[in-house]
């Protein structure tokens, strides 16, 4: 077999690994262990090749197997209900740009390894990995989806150790593991025990550790009664413009009635439960007369009304919910990049995907989703950008378009300081330090409120419920989680899911959660691992390019 076959056998092997591995599609995780083996066995028989029997480049075939691995892991960001323009670069797009920058890392470690060595480039490469990991939570095009730490979720026994090491721990165990299997077998006849012990123990340690925290764990805190509920309403038909919003908020509050007790401190409804538009109901003494979910005034919203009356009936408790809003600048205020013009009145407004807290006296708390979805609800490198091709955004319903988000991590706490809840919307709770933010700031609950519907019945969902698992345990903290259409649950601080509501079914769960106020070693020090390691990669990037740039000088004739 020649060798170009040879290297594009390694790039599918290593896609179909990773696919086997991954949650709600394979399921296999352990395979994450040697997904990355074809890969380096490849690039070492190409780095070792004389040029003229290899390929000219080796990046390509990697390109592939990462392309393979997103395409079968994450095909479902193209199965929305929408023409087939909008799936092509709702699916399509993401798949073929995260694929690209997973190659970066490696082209960076090639580097290394001809300008510095073989052994620096295998170091330089996890730094480079997880500097990428790190880099993909913060900028505009964010998508950890497939953070290598995030093939462990749903498997709460094997990630009890990510209260100190957040989910970049687990990567950093992967990319090791493949390392270290990779060098026993390229020795394979002359290996000796002590590279055996070695492997075992990088292996077997942080699992022993796992297992013993998982089973000695205790759960701390103090009680709090929580109901959670699943409407099931369809985003494509009812939920925006298909049936009154009123309506839909009605039924919401007859189901949490169903299930509510005398002991009940907290309602939790889904993201984008109240969807009363903001409209201009006309002008009154030369100002314009806001209806629905301005958030100028959100109490005199109609959805607001409502909450406030139904929780007169249940004054003991308060109500947590999604909502689409906007604000109105005033004449005197500078808009910001992100607000839209109003007509031709020359004044402006900003739109959220929002949540609101709502007590029984009529205090209401707003809350903006900060980590907002590249693409749907922010246009990437909007100042850059705008100018050139106006504003974009994928319109899936609801509020779309470029939103604007705060940066406050904030708290949402009630009057008699019962409830203090880490308010995250639906995208939110894939980003490990953005929710260990809010719990540094005081949360001793996280509530998970989501819209999984989009994407019908696959992987997508079931992904995005395992990925709060590790939420629970970096911060140890209980989730009250409300979908629209599924899953609602509970979630303890192991990451175990507790009355898991079926797909594409109204539902309403409650249960007595823990709010613990202790901070883990994650929580308060952040992400150390992601942190140092782009420290590392950087310094080796620039030994690799200052003996780059001293050969290039030594060959010019002088």
């Amino acid at each position: 077999m020649s060798l170009r076959w040879s290297l594009l056998g390694a790039a599918l092997l290593s896609g179909v690994l990773w696919t086997l591995a991954w949650p709600a599609v394979g399921g296999l995780f352990p395979l994450a262990f040697v997904a990355w083996l074809p890969l380096l066995w490849a690039e070492e028989r190409w780095m070792s090749a004389a040029p003229g029997e290899r390929p000219r480049r080796f990046l390509p075939y990697v390109y592939l197997g990462c392309l393979l691995w997103n395409a079968t892991t994450t095909w479902w960001l193209g199965a929305v209900d929408e023409p087939w323009s909008t799936r092509i670069i709702s699916g399509g797009f993401p798949m073929l740009a995260n694929s690209l920058l997973m190659v970066i890392p490696w082209a960076l470690k090639r580097s290394v390894w001809r300008n510095v060595g073989r052994k620096q480039a295998i170091w330089g490469f996890i730094a480079f990995w997880l500097t990428f990991e790190r880099l993909h939570h913060d900028w505009d095009l964010t998508w950890p989806w497939l953070t290598l730490g995030n093939v462990f979720a749903g498997y709460p026994s094997w990630t009890q150790w990510y209260e100190y090491t957040g989910v970049l721990g687990g990567s950093l165990w992967v990319l090791v593991m493949n390392h270290l299997i990779h060098e026993v077998w390229r020795v394979l006849p002359q290996m000796t025990w002590r590279s055996a012990v070695t492997v075992l123990t990088v292996l077997v340690l942080p699992l022993l550790v796992s297992l013993v925290i998982y089973r000695t764990y205790q759960p701390k805190g103090v009680p709090l009664e929580v109901v959670v509920v699943q409407p099931n309403i369809d985003p494509y038909g009812e939920k925006f413009g298909g049936v009154d919003p009123l309506v839909q908020l009605d039924r919401m509050m007859d189901q949490a009635s169903e299930v509510m007790t005398d002991s009940t401190a907290l309602v939790v409804f889904p993201e984008t439960a109240l969807q009363e538009n903001a409209t201009i109901a006309g002008m009154h003494e030369g100002e314009f007369i806001l209806e629905g979910l301005w958030e100028n005034d959100l109490s005199d919203s109609r959805s607001a009304r409502r909450i406030v009356a139904f929780l007169q009936e249940h004054p003991q408790a308060a109500v947590l919910t999604g909502m689409s809003s906007a604000y109105l600048y005033g004449r005197e205020e500078r808009p910001p990049a992100t607000a839209r013009a109003l007509g031709e009145s020359g004044r402006h407004y900003d739109a959220f995907n929002a949540a609101m807290l709502l007590e029984a006296d009529g205090r209401i708390e707003p809350y903006h989703k900060s980590k907002l979805v590249a693409g749907v609800e922010i246009m990437p490198f909007e100042r850059v950008l705008a100018p050139l091709v106006g504003r974009f955004a994928i319109d899936l319903g609801g509020t779309t378009g470029s939103l604007r988000g705060q940066q406050e991590r904030e708290v949402m706490t009630t009057r008699d300081g019962r409830v203090n809840a880490a308010p995250v919307i639906c995208y939110e709770s894939v980003f490990a330090e953005h929710v260990a933010a809010h719990v540094r700031n005081g949360a001793t609950l996280l509530v998970i409120m989501t819209n999984d519907g989009w994407w019908g019945e696959s992987p997508g969902y079931r992904q995005h419920l395992d990925y709060g698992t590790l939420r629970a345990i970096e911060t140890r903290r209980d989730i009250a989680r409300s979908a629209n259409t599924g899953i609602s649950c509970f979630i303890d601080q192991r990451g175990v899911i507790h009355q898991a509501t079926d797909w594409w079914v109204p539902a309403a769960v409650r249960s007595t959660v823990l709010c613990n106020e202790e901070l883990t070693f994650f929580v308060r020090h952040g992400d150390l691992i992601g942190r140092t390691a782009m420290w590392v990669g950087a310094l080796l990037w620039l030994l690799a390019m200052s003996r780059y740039l001293r050969r290039s000088r030594a060959v010019i004739p002088q």
